[in-house]
């Protein structure tokens, strides 16, 4: 029976990128994301812009920077930078009007799992492109997923979401990065069937998470000393 190696093999030397929309689709919702939640920190225009840059495009910035070694994308093409602009533009336009909404900080979670999904599957895409390993395929997805989370987290002086206990959502991403290599190794979905899969797993898996409460413990053995923190 061929081994994983053999399959990724044989899917890398037929790989080919997936249509740009993922990714702009990506890097628009996370504009947006990271705009509304630096809006509603009080923070000025610049603030939100800078917030949304990195939110946006982080995760993009560490895959192409460290990872895959090339000139990132935001500064290839204007593209990323009018999607950010049009984002801090329409938060800036329609915010008051967005804060109405009910249930806003459940639409910001979904939002963010639909980004999370298409970030994980374009840093998956780029990396079997670029003839990585498995396991360098996984870790790509994974920074290209959470990287402008706690970039953007950082910025707002948060602690990064991903190291606190809560609803899924780096989980989410790393089952997601499980999905997508599964699926193109022992399936004949193809890429493009498998990408768009593997999003709506990403999707499911937080709209479950956010509607059932399923989240993440601290180890009780190590409390006393957290608890101090």
């Amino acid at each position: 029976m061929p081994s994983i190696e053999h399959h990724l093999e044989a899917f890398q030397r037929q790989a080919f990128l997936l249509p740009p929309y993922f990714d702009y689709a990506a890097t628009f919702l996370w504009a947006i994301s990271g705009a509304l939640l630096s809006a509603r920190r009080g923070y000025a225009l610049l603030g939100i812009a800078t917030v949304a840059l990195v939110s946006s495009t982080g995760g993009g910035l560490l895959r192409d920077g460290i990872f895959l070694q090339r000139v990132p994308m935001l500064v290839r093409t204007p593209v990323y930078l009018y999607l950010i602009v049009t984002a801090v533009v329409l938060v800036t336009l329609f915010g008051r009007r967005v804060q109405r909404v009910p249930h806003l900080n459940v639409i910001t979670a979904l939002i963010d799992a639909m980004g999370l999904g298409a970030y994980a599957v374009v840093g998956m895409n780029l990396a079997l492109a670029a003839h990585l390993p498995l396991i360098g395929v996984g870790v790509v997805g994974m920074v290209n997923a959470v990287g402008g989370g706690i970039l953007r987290d950082v910025l707002n002086r948060e602690e990064p979401h991903m190291f606190k206990p809560g609803t899924i959502e780096e989980s989410a991403a790393l089952l997601g990065c499980c999905v997508f290599i599964a699926l193109i190794n022992f399936t004949s979905l193809g890429q493009f069937v498998s990408a768009w899969a593997t999003i709506g797993v990403v999707f499911a898996a937080r709209l479950i998470a956010v509607r059932f409460h399923v989240e993440t413990r601290s180890l009780t053995a190590f409390q006393e000393y957290w608890k101090k923190g």
